[in-house]
């Protein structure tokens, strides 16, 4: 059964009949028929177009579904990737390199995209940013390729994906020389190591070992835990036995008495000074004993083999060791000295190196 004429009720509704166009202006138009009935719009001759035209923000409901949103997706276009990067499929990058790259593709209907990795993985410290498409991070320095599947999604859920190969290659950070003076340069993994010339120290072989100081005078460098001694007298303590020091410094009680540096690790020490203070006490002369695990110590002796005995006064003394010694516990020895030894020591050399990480 086919109802082809139904009932309309308008409640103050504006009605026009301008050539043959029915025009009813209403906020809300409600259609019904029988529940076995049709309703039929009809136009023109032999059933010709009929024309839904909702006005700005307006929609044609189906039920609970707008109608005009299912045809706007069925009609919409998966995006469309161009060309993926400045070097294209993104190409060959070389290790710790920081990238900054922009995905290029749209949306033929303008809607925002969102970006996913589907398949693969991006190389370790690299990330993709879902909503701006920004791949960003440092390149692993490793010889690897990766291969990797991102798609690119629209508002409508249509997708384009796209296939992407980074290969990376492992940096040489001895290309730009790093070691000075000299050094001989290894490149390892993420690294660089400096072997040092004779008498050159530091992570880039910088400075000069006699002429570097290590710290003795620097509470961070060298802690308190780390200066001892035997026999001290009174409240000189050993930790006030560093040059530069005010006061006194530390003050033992006899000829048997003596200060203790501990470097903290294994040192090549080239140089020794001394300092001064008050004719009340000073020390004239001392000689040095040296450790490498604090246990066993080896005289620092002179070209003759016998101890090399080092100057000292109310002044300020420094002395070139007669050969660099490997030491991690230094101990000063006063041999003479006037009412009671006293001294304040600073020690110069290197420390043996270490891997240098190139940030």
């Amino acid at each position: 059964m086919v109802a082809r004429l139904f009932p309309v009720v308008l409640f103050i509704a504006s009605i026009r009949c301008d050539d043959g166009v029915l025009d009813i202006q209403y906020p809300s138009l409600s259609v019904h028929a029988p529940a076995d009935g049709d309703i039929i719009l009809q136009s023109g001759y032999d059933l010709k177009d009929v024309y839904l035209k909702p006005g700005p923000g307006g929609s044609v409901m189906f039920e609970n579904d707008d109608i005009l949103k299912i045809i706007e997706v069925a009609k919409s276009m998966p995006p469309i990737w161009s060309k993926h990067a400045h070097m294209g499929f993104f190409g060959t990058f070389i290790g710790e390199q920081r990238i900054n790259i922009k995905l290029d593709a749209e949306d033929p209907e303008g809607t925002n995209l969102h970006f996913m990795v589907v398949s693969g993985e991006l190389p370790e410290g690299v990330t993709l940013n879902n909503v701006t498409g920004h791949i960003t991070g440092i390149i692993p320095d490793v010889e690897d390729i990766f291969k990797f599947t991102i798609r690119a999604i629209d508002e409508h859920n249509k997708y384009a994906d796209a296939l992407f190969k980074m290969e990376t290659i492992v940096k040489d950070h001895c290309e730009t020389n790093p070691c000075l003076h000299g050094g001989t340069c290894t490149d390892t993994k993420g690294w660089f190591n400096c072997t040092c010339r004779t008498g050159y120290g530091g992570p880039r072989c910088e400075f000069s070992c006699v002429s570097q100081s290590l710290g003795v005078n620097d509470r961070n460098k060298i802690p308190d835990a780390q200066m001892s001694g035997y026999l001290t007298y009174s409240t000189y303590l050993e930790s006030n036995g560093r040059y530069g020091a005010s006061g006194y410094g530390w003050v033992g009680s006899n000829s048997n008495s003596w200060l203790q540096v501990d470097l903290g690790n294994l040192t090549k020490v080239y140089a020794v000074r001394n300092q001064g203070y008050s004719s009340s006490y000073y020390s004239t002369a001392y000689t040095l004993s040296v450790s490498v695990d604090g246990t066993t110590f080896l005289s620092v002796n002179n070209t003759n083999g016998g101890k090399h005995a080092f100057h000292a006064s109310t002044g300020n003394y420094k002395y070139s060791l007669p050969v660099p010694v490997d030491a991690r516990f230094v101990r000063f020895h006063p041999t003479s000295y006037h009412n009671k030894p006293q001294l304040k020591v600073d020690l110069y050399g290197c420390h043996y190196q270490r891997q240098t990480k190139i940030l």
